[in-house]
């Protein structure tokens, strides 16, 4: 089994067709999405559109929850919050109904996928930082009804780490092979539509689940075209300067 694995789409249209092209490239079993397709960009209604469409597997993310509900995420910066107002007159009832009805957790064979974090049953919220890893493996080693393999978003960073024997393994590598006998794994894919690693670049992870290997890949996009849309829309300045420069 193949899984391509992608988050924080955040209505960057432009970006999540270039994966989703790269995706069905390289013949992937089932693709997740691990939520925030919408905010900081200017196209929405259409991500929401594809995302319906083209992916198999999708959980809610703040943002997502943000234009659905009053729900305000703590530590949410300014600019987020208006660029989640203007969400909200973009896309339709129905669409925010959909978003309403995604989960917070999707569980497949022998994995699991949420947006934040794995230390309360929210999901939703919570950044799984550097200093954050070990407790997320511990907490997905310690239930028995989790499976061992589990994906996370939110911080539009990638990362692959593993817990072995209490020992944890992060892995800053493009591909990475995790051990047979690993107590816990957890992948972070980095951002479809706002990366924050430096990289402009869109990023998914390709996760072989019997070679037990992720393979995270960058794809280029018209990125101008994103700009130019966020501008013409009002957006708040210095989004798409973010974005050309991966921060």
């Amino acid at each position: 089994m193949r899984l391509a694995v992608m988050g924080d789409v955040h209505a960057n249209l432009a970006a999540f067709e270039a994966v989703l092209s790269d995706i069905r490239s390289r013949g992937v079993d089932r693709t997740v999405c691990l939520g925030d397709l919408v905010g900081y960009n200017a196209q929405p209604s259409a991500c929401l559109a594809l995302a319906e469409e083209a992916v198999d597997d999708v959980v809610i993310g703040n943002h997502d929850l943000a234009v659905t509900s009053d729900h305000v995420a703590p530590g949410t910066h300014r600019v987020a919050r208006q660029v989640q107002e203007w969400t909200r007159s973009q896309v339709s009832e129905e669409q925010k109904a959909w978003l309403r009805s995604l989960p917070r957790r999707v569980e497949g064979e022998g994995w699991m996928a949420v947006h934040g974090c794995y230390l309360n049953d929210f999901h939703v919220e919570g950044y799984v930082t550097q200093t954050m890893i070990p407790a997320n493996l511990e907490a997905i080693a310690a239930r028995e009804d989790w499976p061992s393999l589990a994906f996370c978003g939110h911080t539009h960073i990638p990362v692959v780490a593993h817990r072995r024997d209490g020992r944890v393994v992060e892995l800053a590598v493009p591909r990475s092979r995790w051990p047979r006998d690993v107590e816990s794994v957890l992948v972070n894919p980095g951002a479809v539509g706002q990366p924050r690693d430096g990289d402009w670049r869109a990023s998914w992870a390709l996760v072989d689940l019997e070679a037990r290997t992720v393979e995270t890949l960058r794809v280029t996009y018209d990125l101008e075209a994103t700009a130019r849309a966020i501008e013409e829309a009002g957006l708040p300045e210095g989004l798409s300067e973010r974005l050309r420069k991966g921060v």
